[in-house]
């Protein structure tokens, strides 16, 4: 199982090498997509062939279009790589970590060759975090210069720019569809979400100027194709206990869920709880977690005895929520 990870960065260097050399194997292969706003020099990444860092790089912004713009760059250089055929995309930000060892992590993947893991739901989604004001509201494009985006939101006051508008016309007969920014995609499902986009400029379009588009734009465009039946939900844990725009940072109240066979609650489709392989969000504060995190990570029973289980799946912290979308963020 040959595995792209796609890796947005921020922040976090130290991080962000530990993250690539606990998921370092003979079939993984890293693409880094840095923030333009950060200084790459920062960065010292392993110089190794599995590991590809962008050149071409977006200036990101939360909540706006240049995450998709990230995004599909990462795509594209990892559909393309000279010589290799990604069988398995998977998309993580720089502040993840995995909770599963690598040979779970592969043997997953093996088994479930053609899973999306994505999560995929109408929106307006059922508990709120994803309403359809994403779309029919129009939000400029953002800049580095906080005078420039503050006369643009002006200006829609004014009326100067518009503030709403229909969606319809950018998505035909398509469903709107919202989720998780984090995903595993198959290398059909990768194909396809960039020959749509290069075949619909108008509605590239649109989502240019929609909020969170990160969060929709790829999940509609799946919701609405052949692959919509083999979408499962997104395999990266984190914590909206407070229901903020950001998830909880992870700490060592998180160790006991985490190394202890980490899932999804159950469901008549995943009866034993799909499981986690990876989690989200590791700071500063989360070094100690992640320190025991690779130390147990070789020492677990694996996955595949585990998934004939027939009780119930280890339960998150107390403190733990479980949206069927979370909120947004960067």
């Amino acid at each position: 199982m040959d595995i792209a990870y796609l890796i947005l960065a921020h922040d976090q260097p130290g991080h962000l090498r530990a993250l690539i050399r606990e998921l370092s194997t003979p079939y993984s292969h890293f693409y880094i997509h840095i923030d333009a706003k950060s200084r790459m020099a920062d960065f010292d990444v392993p110089d190794d062939p599995h590991v590809h860092v962008l050149q071409d790089r977006a200036r990101v912004f939360w909540g706006d279009y240049s995450q998709v713009e990230a995004i599909v760059l990462l795509m594209r250089a990892a559909l393309s790589q000279p010589g290799l055929a990604h069988s398995r995309f998977v998309l993580l930000s720089g502040a993840d970590y995995p909770v599963r060892s690598n040979a779970d992590i592969h043997h997953f993947f093996q088994e479930h060759a053609d899973e999306e893991f994505i999560q995929v739901e109408r929106m307006p989604t059922a508990d709120g975090c994803k309403t359809l004001d994403r779309l029919t509201g129009y939000q400029p494009r953002k800049t580095s210069f906080r005078v420039i985006n503050r006369l643009k939101g002006l200006a829609q006051k004014v009326g100067l720019i518009a503030a709403k508008r229909d969606f319809i016309p950018a998505l035909g007969d398509s469903l709107p569809y919202g989720g998780h920014t984090w995903w595993a995609l198959t290398r059909p499902a990768v194909a396809h979400l960039l020959d749509f986009m290069d075949a619909h400029p108008a509605y590239v379009a649109f989502c240019r100027n929609t909020f969170c588009p990160d969060e929709h734009c790829f999940h509609t465009i799946l919701g609405n194709s052949v692959f919509a039946p083999q979408v499962a939900p997104c395999l990266t844990y984190a914590d909206w206990s407070r229901r903020s725009y950001r998830p909880e940072n992870l700490t060592l109240a998180h160790a006991e869920f985490l190394s202890r066979d980490p899932r999804h609650p159950q469901t008549e489709r995943f009866p034993e709880g799909l499981p986690y392989l990876f989690a989200r969000k590791f700071t500063a504060e989360s070094q100690p977690l992640a320190q025991l995190l690779q130390a147990t990570l070789g020492n677990r029973v694996p996955i595949v005895a585990d998934l004939s289980r027939s009780h119930s799946p280890a339960s998150p912290p107390r403190s733990a929520a479980w949206p069927l979308a979370e909120p947004s963020e960067s």
